[in-house]
C-alpha cells in the first residue's frame, strides 16, 4: 500500500508539472474567449454583476453570448488570490485536471487510469487553458464516482454528492446540457434493478436537491440565455438548408428536363431532398467524424486552439489498446458495470457535438466527453495484455513515456510556433503599448476584433456597467465601437481618413499594415514574438 502511494504520488506529481510548467506561455496566448471570461471576473469581482450590470448571473452576458457562470466564479476566486489576471483564468483547468487524474484513480482502484489521463495529450491541452471544459470533465467524474460509492453502500450522502457534482457540470459548459439527460439514462438502464429498490427518503431528498440546483438553468432555459449559442451553431438553424434543398431538387430536374423551365418538382426529389433529410445526414457525418482515427490518433482537431494539428489527442498506442479493452470489457459485461457505463458514455458522448454545424471537422472541446472512456478503455487493453504476459505492463509503460516525451518536445516548441495566430498572440502587447498614449486611439479589426482585449489588459473599470459605456459609431473614416469617444474599435476607412480633424493613434496589424497611407507617421513596430504571428504598427495622423 505504501508503495502504490508513492507511486500515485509521482504520477500527479507528473501530471500537475505537465500541466503547469510554462502554463503563461504553452498555448502561446489567451484566446478572445478567454480573455472575455477574465474580463467578466474583474468586473464582477468590482461589482458583483456581469458587464451588462446583471447581479450574481447563473449565466453572464458577454457581447455575443451567454457564459456558463461556474468558469468565471472560480476565475474570479483566483484573481483575488494571484497577482496575475492572466494566470488566474488557467488555474481553474489546472486543477480541475489534477484533480480529475486522482479522481479516476479513485474510480478505477488501480494507477494505470490515473497515469493514461496524466499523460493524455488531450487533457494535458485542456488543462492548460482557460476553457471550463477541464472542470466540467472533473464534476462528471465526481458524479461518477461518489454514484458508485452509492450503489456500494446505500448512504443518503453520496447520492446528494454524485447529484450535486453532475449537476454543476453545465454551469461549466453547455456540452453538459444534453450530457446530463443521457448520463441519467445510461445509469439508469445499468443499475435498474438497484435504483428500483433505493428509499423513498433518498429519492425524495434526491430530486429535492437536483430541483433546486437545475432550477437557474431551467429558468435561463426559458429565458433563451442558457441555450443561445445553441440556437445559432445548432444544425436545425443552419440558414443554408433551404438553398442546398433547391440545388439538389435543381440538379434532379435538370437530368432529365435540361433547358425547360416551369417543370414541376418530382416526389422522388421531394423524398431525398428534404430538411429533414439534410439535417440527419450532417447529425450522421459529425457523430462518425467524432470517432475519425485522424481526429483521434494523426491530426487532431483541425482547430489548433482545440487540437495541434499534427499530432492526435491520443497516442498511436492507445489505438491498439482500445481495442483489447473494448475486448476485455465486453468479455466481462456482466461484473464490469464501469466498464459497460464507459462503453455507453462513448456511444452518447459525440451526440451534443452531432447537433452542431459551426466546425469543419471534430470539435475536441465538445467531444471531450469521451476522453474518460477512451482512457478506461486503454486501461482495460492494458490489463487484457499483462493477462497474456506480466511483460506487457513495463514495455506499455516504457512505450507511453516515449510517446509523451515526443508530444512534450512538439507541445513545447513547435505546437506555438504553429498555433500562435490561432491564439491572438500579439494582442496584449499591442494595448499594453498604447497605455501611456493620451491621443485618441483607433483600433483596427482587420486581424482579430480588439475590444475584448482592451477592455481586460487596459483594464477598463468604470463604475458603471462598462457595456453602458460602449456605443456604436460610424462616419467617413471608421465603423465600430466607441468608449468615451477616445478609444475606438472596427473598420478603418483609410480613404476617409481626411475627414478626421484631430490627431490620433492608429494600432494597425500586419495583415493592414499595406493598407495603411503613406503620410502616416510610424511610431513603433511591435515585433511578433512567433513565426506564426502578426506584427502590429502604431502610425499617427500628427
Amino acid at each position: 500500500m505504501k508503495n502504490k502511494n508513492i507511486v500515485l504520488l509521482l504520477i500527479l506529481a507528473l501530471a500537475l508539472f505537465l500541466r503547469l510548467y510554462h502554463l503563461r506561455s504553452l498555448p502561446p496566448a489567451l484566446f478572445s474567449d478567454e480573455v472575455d471570461i477574465s474580463y467578466q471576473a474583474l468586473v464582477f469581482n468590482q461589482n458583483q454583476t456581469d458587464y451588462f450590470g446583471n447581479k450574481y448571473p447563473s449565466h453572464f452576458h458577454s457581447f455575443a453570448d451567454w457564459q456558463p457562470s461556474l468558469g468565471i466564479y472560480l476565475t474570479s476566486f483566483f484573481q483575488k488570490i494571484t497577482n496575475n489576471s492572466d494566470i488566474s483564468i488557467l488555474l481553474p483547468s489546472v486543477f480541475s485536471g489534477l484533480a480529475s487524474v486522482y479522481l479516476i484513480y479513485l474510480i478505477t482502484g488501480s494507477l494505470v487510469p490515473s497515469f493514461l489521463l496524466a499523460i493524455s495529450p488531450w487533457a494535458i491541452h485542456y488543462s492548460r487553458t482557460g476553457y471550463a471544459t477541464s472542470a466540467m470533465l472533473f464534476v462528471i467524474l465526481a458524479g461518477i464516482y461518489f454514484w458508485k460509492k452509492y450503489t456500494q453502500k446505500y448512504h443518503l450522502s453520496h447520492l446528494l454528492l454524485s447529484i450535486f457534482f453532475f449537476a454543476l457540470s453545465p454551469y461549466f459548459y453547455s456540452t453538459s446540457k444534453l450530457f446530463l439527460i443521457i448520463i441519467a439514462f445510461i445509469i439508469f438502464i445499468i443499475w435498474f434493478k438497484k435504483i428500483i429498490k433505493i428509499k423513498r427518503t433518498h429519492l425524495i431528498f434526491g430530486g429535492i436537491l437536483a430541483i433546486l440546483l437545475m432550477t437557474p438553468l431551467i429558468n435561463d432555459t426559458l429565458k433563451g440565455q442558457a441555450g443561445f449559442r445553441f440556437s445559432y451553431i445548432s444544425i436545425f438553424s443552419d440558414p443554408q438548408i433551404s438553398k442546398n434543398i433547391d440545388y439538389l431538387r435543381y440538379q434532379d430536374i435538370y437530368t432529365t428536363h435540361q433547358g425547360e423551365t416551369g417543370v414541376k418538382t418530382p416526389l422522388s426529389s421531394k423524398i431525398f431532398h428534404n430538411k429533414y433529410g439534410l439535417v440527419l445526414s450532417k447529425f450522421i457525418n459529425n457523430y462518425f467524424s467524432s470517432f475519425s482515427t485522424d481526429f483521434l490518433f494523426i491530426s487532431g482537431d483541425q482547430n489548433q486552439r482545440h487540437g495541434f494539428g499534427s499530432h492526435g489527442l491520443l497516442y498511436f498506442l492507445d489505438f491498439f489498446l482500445i481495442i483489447f479493452g473494448l475486448i476485455n470489457v465486453l468479455k466481462n459485461r456482466h461484473s464490469d458495470k464501469l466498464g459497460i457505463l464507459f462503453i455507453w458514455i462513448l456511444v452518447f458522448a459525440p451526440i451534443p457535438f452531432a447537433l452542431t454545424r459551426d466546425s469543419l471537422g471534430p470539435h475536441a472541446t465538445r467531444l471531450i466527453l469521451m476522453l474518460p472512456s477512451f482512457i478506461y478503455l486503454s486501461y482495460q487493453g492494458i490489463l487484457y495484455l499483462k493477462f497474456i504476459s506480466k511483460w506487457f505492463l513495463p514495455a506499455i509503460v516504457s512505450l507511453y513515456l516515449i510517446s509523451l516525451a515526443s508530444f512534450w518536445h512538439y507541445y513545447q516548441y513547435d505546437y506555438p510556433q504553429l498555433s500562435a495566430m490561432s491564439w491572438h498572440a500579439g494582442m496584449k502587447e499591442a494595448i499594453i503599448a498604447t497605455e501611456n498614449i493620451q491621443l485618441p486611439l483607433y483600433f483596427s479589426n482587420a486581424y482579430e476584433p480588439f475590444l475584448p482585449f482592451f477592455l481586460y489588459y487596459h483594464p477598463y473599470l468604470p463604475p458603471t456597467p462598462p457595456a453602458e459605456n460602449i456605443k456604436h459609431i460610424s462616419t467617413d473614416y471608421f465603423d465600430g465601437s466607441t468608449i468615451e469617444d477616445k478609444y475606438f474599435f472596427g473598420n478603418i476607412n483609410w480613404s476617409g481618413l481626411s475627414s478626421l480633424n484631430t490627431s490620433a493613434i492608429f494600432v494597425v496589424p500586419g495583415t493592414a499594415n499595406s493598407e495603411v497611407p503613406k503620410d502616416l507617421k510610424l511610431l513603433q513596430k511591435i515585433n511578433k514574438k512567433y513565426i506564426n504571428a502578426q506584427d502590429f504598427y502604431l502610425y499617427t495622423n500628427e
